[in-house]
This record gives C-alpha cells, sequence and structure tokens, in this order.
C-alpha cells in the first residue's frame, strides 16, 4: 500500500500518547464489506476487503491499539450474514431498516455514493421512475440495497437476476443477457473500464443518491464504546481533504493492483 499506518498513528491528533484504559487496546477486530464497490470497498488479491471505507476503520481503531483483521472469503451476502451472526465485528454500507436489527450504525456517514443504471450500449435507457423498470431484465448483487422504497420496488420485478458478483452483471449486459444494472457511478465505470466493456455500456443517474456508513455488530464487544468511536469518527472526518484524498488514493490502488492504466471522468 501507498499508505504508512504507523506513520498515521503517530501523527494522528486523535490518538494519544498513553491510550486510555478502556479496553480496546490489544483487541482484533473482524471486518468485512462489498467486494464490488471500488474505490469505496473491493476484495483484493489478497482475500482482504479493501478501500476507502476500511482505510477510514483502520484510521479509527488502529491508533488505539486494535488489530483489524480484513480478511473475506465470502460475497457480499455472506458477510452481512456473518455480521448479524457476530462473527464479524463491522462492515460499511448504506442504511437500512432491515440492517439496523444486527447493525448499531455509527453517526457520521463517510461517502456519498451516487447510484447510476447501466444498460448496453445498443439500448439506452432514460431514468424515469423504479417502478418504470419492472418489465424489464434486471441484474442484481446479492445482498445489495438502495434504500427501503428501491429494494422493496426492485423485489417485485418478474424479471429480477441476482448474482455474487458485479463482473456477471455487467458481462451480460455486454452480451444484451441484461436490460439494466443498477450501481454505483465510482464503481461502475471503474469496473467497465477493468473489464474492457467501454463503448459496451452505458449508464445514466437515477434519484437514489446515498450515504456509506460504519456500521458494528450488535454482537460485537465494540458497541461498549459506541460514544467514544463516534466523537473519533466525527473528528476524524471533519477534516475536509480525508476523505476526497482516500477516494483519489484508492482509485489508484484499484487500477494498479490491477495491472490497469488510462484515465477517465467520474
Amino acid at each position: 500500500m501507498l499508505f504508512s499506518w504507523s506513520a498515521l498513528a503517530e501523527n494522528d491528533a486523535l490518538s494519544v500518547s498513553h491510550p486510555p484504559q478502556n479496553g480496546l487496546s490489544g483487541l482484533t477486530i473482524k471486518v468485512c464489506g462489498n467486494s464490488a464497490y471500488p474505490p469505496v470497498s473491493w476484495l483484493n488479491a489478497d482475500e482482504k476487503i479493501d478501500g476507502v471505507n476500511v482505510a477510514v476503520i483502520r484510521m479509527l481503531l488502529e491508533p488505539l491499539g486494535v488489530t483489524v483483521d480484513a480478511r473475506q472469503n465470502s460475497n457480499w451476502r455472506r458477510c452481512l450474514k456473518e455480521v448479524e451472526l457476530g462473527n464479524v465485528d463491522m462492515l460499511s454500507g448504506f442504511k437500512t431498516t432491515k440492517r439496523q436489527r444486527f447493525l448499531t450504525y455509527l453517526d457520521a456517514p463517510v461517502i456519498r455514493e451516487s447510484i447510476y443504471l447501466y444498460y448496453p450500449i445498443e439500448h439506452p435507457l432514460v431514468f424515469k421512475d423504479w417502478k418504470a423498470l419492472s418489465g424489464l431484465r434486471v441484474g442484481l448483487l446479492m445482498g445489495d440495497s438502495f434504500g427501503n422504497e428501491v429494494d422493496a420496488a426492485l423485489h417485485e420485478y418478474p424479471n429480477l437476476e441476482l448474482v455474487s458478483t458485479q463482473d456477471q452483471n455487467l458481462l451480460k449486459l455486454a452480451d444484451n443477457r441484461l436490460d439494466v444494472v443498477p450501481m454505483g457511478k465510482l464503481s461502475g465505470q471503474l469496473d467497465v473500464h477493468r473489464l474492457g466493456l467501454e463503448g459496451k455500456i452505458g449508464h445514466t443517474k437515477t434519484d437514489v443518491s446515498d450515504f456509506w456508513y460504519l456500521a458494528i455488530s450488535k454482537k460485537s464487544p465494540l458497541v461498549n464504546w459506541l460514544p467514544f468511536l463516534n466523537q473519533r469518527l466525527d473528528k476524524l472526518l471533519k477534516e475536509p481533504d480525508t476523505v476526497s484524498e482516500l477516494v483519489e488514493r484508492y482509485r489508484r490502488i484499484y487500477n494498479t493492483d490491477l495491472g490497469l492504466s488510462g484515465e477517465f471522468d467520474y
């Protein structure tokens, strides 16, 4: 990585030279995430969840003496289940009523994600509303959520196809085996570039734009320090350039790790 976490800890204004007796030091915290949303969250070649959100988790916890274990051998739906069971401590994602049954969300949102519709370039779409997609072949990543109302509409679609990876969706779009796939703006364009599908897949903006939050399993010992962690995260994210610099850093890391080159507009 291009980032020195030890240097960060030394200069972290939120850390202290003698950590408080809060019981956090020495803990190992397991995290997992969505494998399909670079540069915010993706599974790297070492089978570890990577990206902006994990970087923020590390900045939040590692200066306190917490070890962050980011190894992940599951898809996003399984990640959610492992957190629900208490086998994983933290993840990042959109806030939904269903997830709040087993997750406690930290207060400060990390990053806003705009949701776009991706479609075969020969069959362009203009977004009107989510109901207008109900007669189309819609590809959806298992476990993905775009808010309570949109989720409810999507799961009424007769031609909804659930897949475990976003690559499956994009390749189906390129072959005209799907009509539309909703996914994040940043991640969608990076993945279209990675798969060499520019010129085959187009995109258009929807009315959904939501925030990624950090969330703790209600079965994790971390919930005991929720007010303290909320205070740290709030101070961390108030630095105006923190997230924008992480987005650019992890966009480069994602491209470099995959041997990609070339620049394009988001």
